[in-house]
């Protein structure tokens, strides 16, 4: 078997399709002397312009494929060796191009730097990476990076990363305000509360300003999410109507994780905005996630959203059938509850 992630000469590359340097350069289109230079270096890759790289993947069987490969298996390659020297030890067979994850691997790769960034107490770049993971599909790299245990799990020792986001956190606090420490901030807390089910101190604030605001925000979903805690979900539901500035994050949260609205540091919505990818999401989280998550969605979430959309990306009328579907397999009476109401609710405006 081919190791793809060690560099091979361009010679090598073609060997299969049967071409000689001549065939590459006539196929190719390119100066023989072009080809003469790349033939039997390994680190032809980065040799190599832009241009000339894309005449070869289009007309040499093998080339495209050894790119991609050997770019995304070298990067792999390189970070578990940095892991392992700050202490972690990379799930391998989480990170084979073959495994089953359905997350795209370079947002694992990008976990992975932003978790090196971490264990070397890099706050400007812990920042940086960890507020380009708001997003569906990229926060589901996070999820595996933080996971405790499973077979995608992204680490074999992830209590260590746990030690180190918790003791860099209240460093962030200290930082000048900026939307990329918000983010960080607000990642700690929401992935520590799934894979621990236990929140520091420094992750619950009191809600003073959009910042704070966030982190309670994401921390109480991390926990929702990791147990069915009622009592959470019913005084999360009270703060959100208590306090303006937690129903202003509340209500940007979803629309924006999931591009319905781009990410923006003031945290406001379009007057006008179909909630469509939120939709599809939400129905997602109305079959899998607990009961007391579940609670939220009815009773504090939803309810703005139907006010910003009603008709909830079109899908309004799925929702209703959704939402009665899941409360026939409710353990809770008040959760129960809360999915009939709702479920009533549109069916009067749909």
């Amino acid at each position: 078997m081919i190791d793809w992630s060690q560099p091979r000469p361009l010679a090598k590359v073609t060997e299969d399709a049967g071409f000689t340097m001549s065939d590459v350069a006539f196929v190719s289109g390119l100066e023989l002397s072009t080809v003469s230079r790349l033939w039997d270096e390994p680190d032809w890759l980065d040799r190599v312009s832009g241009k000339s790289l894309q005449s070869l993947a289009s007309s040499v069987p093998g080339v495209a494929e050894y790119f991609a490969s050997h770019s995304v298996l070298a990067r792999r390659n390189d970070l578990i060796a940095q892991l392992e020297a700050e202490g972690l030890s990379a799930n391998r067979p989480a990170l084979m191009l073959s495994s089953h994850s359905d997350v795209p691997h370079q947002y694992l790769f990008n976990a992975l730097e932003a978790a090196l960034s971490i264990m070397r107490g890099d706050e400007r770049r812990t920042c940086s990476y960890l507020a380009r993971f708001w997003g569906l599909q990229q926060n589901r790299a996070l999820e595996l990076l933080y996971a405790a245990e499973g077979d995608h799990a992204l680490l074999r020792n992830p209590d260590q990363l746990f030690s180190a986001s918790i003791e860099m956190a209240p460093r962030l606090t200290r930082k000048n305000y900026s939307f990329h420490s918000i983010l960080a901030q607000a990642t700690f807390a929401h992935h520590l509360g799934i894979a621990t089910g236990e929140l520091d101190g420094e992750f619950t604030p009191s809600i003073t300003d959009r910042q704070s605001a966030f982190m309670v925000r994401s921390g109480i979903m991390g926990l929702l999410i990791n147990s069915s805690d009622i009592d959470l979900a019913h005084r999360y539901e009270r703060m959100v109507k208590d306090i303006p500035v937690l129903a202003i994050i509340e209500e940007w949260s979803f629309p924006t994780y999931t591009r319905d609205s781009r990410p923006n540091a003031d945290f406001s919505l379009p007057g006008s905005i179909l909630l469509r990818r939120t939709a599809e999401e939400v129905l997602r989280e109305v079959d899998h996630y607990t009961d007391a998550y579940l609670y939220y969605l009815c009773t504090t979430y939803l309810p703005l959203a139907l006010e910003r959309d009603p008709t909830f990306g079109l899908r309004a009328a799925q929702l209703e059938r959704a939402l009665e579907i899941r409360a026939q397999v409710c353990e809770d009476a008040t959760v129960r509850g809360a999915c009939i109401g709702l479920a009533g609710q549109l069916k009067e405006t749909t």
